[in-house]
C-alpha cells in the first residue's frame, strides 16, 4: 500500500479514501477507508465511529468509490 491515496471523496464530515496496492502479476487491488472528521476542543480529530446522521452520506461515498474503482 501506498503512503498516500490514490483519490479522496468527501461528503460533509466524513471522508473516503481509496488506496492502491499492486498484487501479483499485473493485476492491481483498491481498498478503502472510511472516517469522520470531529472538533474536541481546538483540535480537528478522525475517528471510524458513525453517528446516525452520518449513515446517508458514508453509503454515498462508498458508492463513489466503488464506482470509481470500476473505471480503473
Amino acid at each position: 500500500m501506498s503512503d498516500k491515496p490514490v483519490k479522496k471523496f468527501r461528503i460533509g464530515y466524513v471522508e473516503a479514501a481509496i488506496w492502491e496496492n499492486e498484487g501479483n502479476g499485473d493485476r492491481t487491488f483498491h481498498n478503502v477507508t472510511l472516517q469522520r472528521k470531529y472538533r474536541d476542543g481546538d483540535d480537528v480529530k478522525n475517528t471510524n465511529s458513525f453517528a446516525h446522521a452520518d449513515l446517508l452520506n458514508a453509503a454515498r461515498l462508498l458508492q463513489k468509490c466503488e464506482a470509481w474503482i470500476s473505471d480503473q
